[in-house]
């Protein structure tokens, strides 16, 4: 099964060109600099339609779970972010996305809140798990599926082509200590243990 997976997977795996952005792969566990005041696009390697060579009834037929997005703060790692596509019948119809948000215990300030990630969560808590509840629309193109990533006050938000996502609160420089302010985003990486272990691309 993974296989077939793999197999859909890695034919999206050229380098993509965005108008008006640069793009770079995201090798597993290999830190690329990013600035969130730019636009900030993570393409996927799969275009969200369910692949045609896996067999109806199948286990997992039916969505793709992709190795995370691990965010940074230089060198210290604060969050990953895991997007589940749930697939599209075919292009120009609609799938959903399902995201989750995991605060690192140290650089993320971890805690055994229970937040989701809608748009009305507070700043103040940073869940070790941080599901988002509800999932979010899309409509399938010949493009990989992607997430566009920004700073909005104290928060990481998530959209894809414009619409809400998800969010979670960007941890503080001292956990526990507000006075110390935020830590600044400015690397991200694929996740260096994943299971698929292809490549996402990085374009701004």
């Amino acid at each position: 099964m993974l296989a077939r997976t793999l197999t859909c997977l890695l034919a999206m795996t050229v380098v993509l060109e965005v108008k008006g952005l640069k793009c770079k792969k995201l090798p597993p566990g290999k830190l690329r600099k990013v600035n969130l005041k730019k636009e900030t696009q993570i393409y996927f390697p799969t275009n969200g339609v369910k692949p045609s060579n896996i067999k109806p009834g199948a286990q997992s037929t039916d969505q793709v779970a992709l190795d995370g997005i691990e965010i940074y703060s230089r060198k210290t790692l604060l969050m990953k972010l895991y997007l589940t596509v749930n697939y599209a019948p075919t292009v120009g119809q609609q799938g959903s996305l399902m995201l989750m948000f995991e605060h690192d215990m140290f650089g993320g300030c971890g805690d055994e809140s229970m937040d989701g990630c809608s748009q009305d969560i507070p700043d103040s808590t940073f869940p070790v798990l941080r599901p988002c509840l509800d999932s979010a629309p899309f409509t399938a193109t010949d493009l990989p599926v992607a997430l566009q990533l920004s700073k909005e006050g104290n928060f990481l938000v998530v959209k894809n082509d414009g619409k809400f996502v998800g969010k979670a609160a960007i941890p503080y420089k001292k956990c526990g200590d507000p006075s110390k302010g935020r830590q600044w985003i400015n690397a991200v990486a694929a996740e260096a243990d994943g299971v698929i272990k292809i490549e996402p691309q990085l374009c701004q």
